[in-house]
């Protein structure tokens, strides 16, 4: 085997490393999602009470919908940019684990988002939840931003023009996020149907 071709797949083994322990990581983010949703009841129990029981666990439940749909784009996300990448260095694998680190924390405001949806607090919990996502972006722009510093990093024959529409999709997707969030403190429910939105445009337009 050439110097060359044993180079290249040692870059490739370093890479699928990376990819596959993310991949555990989104995977287990999104298992402890459905760990939260349970049923409690206590004494004896009729048809009604756990009828009634089920149905006032909607709120967790649509919290656990809109962040399974949000991680499961994430993940779609970061293996469209580790498509780009044939190597890794420390700063790429260190903002990876940061990108992780905040993924693997998605139950806490989940959680927080169903607990307070219909009281008193909504703002508080949407404002929270959507700020969580907020941070999600920045990790993922400084996810690209350490990747595409050195192109020697990059896949060959990847373009400019193809690197500036990723960080052009990086910056829209950080400042939807922030405007999700700004519009979470006049009116909570539109700024979870925006996050609708971005859902449709991440799917079939982005």
């Amino acid at each position: 085997m050439s110097e060359t071709k044993a180079t290249s797949l040692e870059h490739q083994k370093e890479t699928v490393r990376v990819e596959t322990f993310s991949d555990g990581v989104f995977c287990i983010a999104i298992t402890l999602l459905s760990i939260e949703i349970g049923v409690e009841v206590t004494g004896h129990t009729t048809d009604k009470d756990l009828t009634e029981a089920l149905i006032s666990k909607w709120p967790i439940c649509l919290a656990y919908v809109i962040s399974f749909v949000n991680v499961l784009l994430a993940w779609i996300g970061h293996h469209g940019l580790f498509k780009n990448l044939r190597d890794t260095d420390n700063a790429v694998m260190i903002s990876n684990g940061l990108l992780l680190m905040l993924v693997a924390l998605v139950p806490f405001p989940t959680k927080t988002l169903g607990m307070f949806l219909i009281t008193d607090a909504l703002k508080t919990a949407v404002i929270f939840y959507t700020g969580y996502f907020v941070l999600i972006s920045i990790a993922f722009k400084l996810l690209w931003y350490t990747a595409s510093r050195n192109k020697n990093l990059l896949v060959h024959g990847i373009t400019d023009a193809q690197i500036n529409q990723t960080t052009k999709s990086e910056n829209i997707g950080l400042v939807c996020n922030i405007i999700i969030m700004l519009v979470a403190f006049i009116n909570p429910w539109i700024s979870l149907l925006l996050s609708f939105v971005m859902w449709i445009y991440w799917i079939w337009i982005a």
